[in-house]
């Protein structure tokens, strides 16, 4: 699996959340008709008195049974954008899983050569873990002294667990990211690439992006209030426009870093 395998799966299943939450909003507004439910309950060959439910949606129809555990309630639009919320945060996801893709297949290689860079020299791990690797390289060599014990290997594994644990989803932390393997000037490569004047916009909507997405995450999407009390439990709103942004931009940027070697 390459970075933009990786990458590819995940916002095909961002782009899957927004088509479902596009065809699935319930458009019905009245009751079931007592003949049309007759009609269906005999196609299926359930029992006429069986309670059930339709939703209309733009792209189909769905017949809710009583133990479905849904009502056409759950089929609203304040309800299914949701879907709009998961779909924004599996494109930052996405980004963020192809730049740690990128950066983890790549560091030690980078770290190696004779011409580092400031991020790379000034690049730091915990004590504990520069201890734990020299005891995992002794250990090795203990349990087989005539085995080629490699240990960049292990040194690799570290950092790896290490720089997962760091978020790789702001255009600092991406430009960060790629200063660690040795690929500098982001910006510029990007800005020409693409024939902009300059990347405020782009930044802008990335930025946007990861702020909501930090919301839904850390907060459930919920309306911040200054005081508590008896303020009522608000989501604050999203578009499916804001959502399509987010993924566009995303994928615009992963595909510019595709081309920074």
């Amino acid at each position: 699996m390459t970075s933009k395998d990786a990458f590819d799966n995940i916002i095909a299943r961002a782009e899957r959340m927004l088509s479902l939450y596009h065809g699935m909003i319930n458009t019905r507004s009245r009751s079931i008709r007592s003949d049309w439910k007759a009609g269906f309950c005999k196609l299926m060959h359930w029992r006429k008195s069986i309670p059930i439910e339709r939703v209309d949606s733009r792209d189909a129809v769905l017949v809710l049974k009583e133990s479905a555990g849904l009502t056409p309630k759950d089929f609203r639009q304040d309800a299914m954008e949701d879907l709009l919320r998961s779909a924004l945060t599996f494109a930052v996801s996405a980004l963020d899983r192809y730049v740690h893709e990128r950066v983890v297949r790549k560091i030690v290689p980078a770290l190696r050569s004779p011409k580092q860079n400031h991020d790379q020299r000034q690049l730091e791990i915990p004590a504990s873990v520069a201890i734990e690797i020299v005891d995992k390289v002794l250990e090795e060599r203990r349990a087989n002294p005539s085995a080629s014990i490699r240990p960049a290997n292990i040194i690799r594994q570290r950092v790896q667990d290490l720089l997962y644990r760091k978020p790789f989803q702001s255009w600092k932390e991406v430009t960060y990211a790629f200063a660690l393997i040795g690929i500098s000037g982001i910006d510029g490569k990007i800005q020409t690439s693409l024939g902009l004047s300059d990347l405020k916009d782009f930044k802008a909507d990335l930025k946007h992006a990861i702020r909501r997405r930090n919301l839904i995450v850390h907060e459930g999407d919920l309306v911040r209030h200054a005081r508590t009390g008896n303020a009522r439990v608000k989501k604050n709103p999203i578009r499916p426009k804001e959502v399509r942004t987010a993924i566009d931009r995303i994928t615009m940027f992963v595909d510019e870093l595709e081309k920074v070697s």
